[in-house]
C-alpha cells in the first residue's frame, strides 16, 4: 500500500505562493511563483488528480518543515 504524499502552501517573503510536497523518502518538491491562493489551490488539485492515477493519496500538513529555515533545500533556477 502507498503512503500518502503530505503538501503544504506556503506564503513565500515575495508576495507568491508555493506548493511543498514531501514524498515518504523525505525528499521535497517545490512548485513556486503562484500569484494568488486560487492558483495554489488548483495546483494542488492537480497534483492529487495525478498521485491518484498512481494510487497514491494527497494529505495536507500543518507540521511541514519550515521552507523558510536556511537548511531549507531551494528550487533549482
Amino acid at each position: 500500500m502507498t503512503r500518502p504524499v503530505t503538501y503544504r502552501i506556503v506564503d513565500c517573503p515575495d508576495g507568491r505562493f508555493a506548493v511543498v510536497a514531501w514524498a515518504t523518502s523525505g525528499t521535497a518538491y517545490w512548485r513556486g511563483g503562484l500569484l494568488t491562493l486560487a492558483e495554489a489551490d488548483a495546483c494542488v488539485e492537480d497534483l492529487r488528480a495525478m498521485l491518484s492515477l498512481c494510487g497514491a493519496a494527497l494529505a495536507c500538513s500543518d507540521h511541514a518543515p519550515d521552507p523558510h529555515t536556511p537548511n531549507w533545500p531551494r528550487p533549482r533556477r
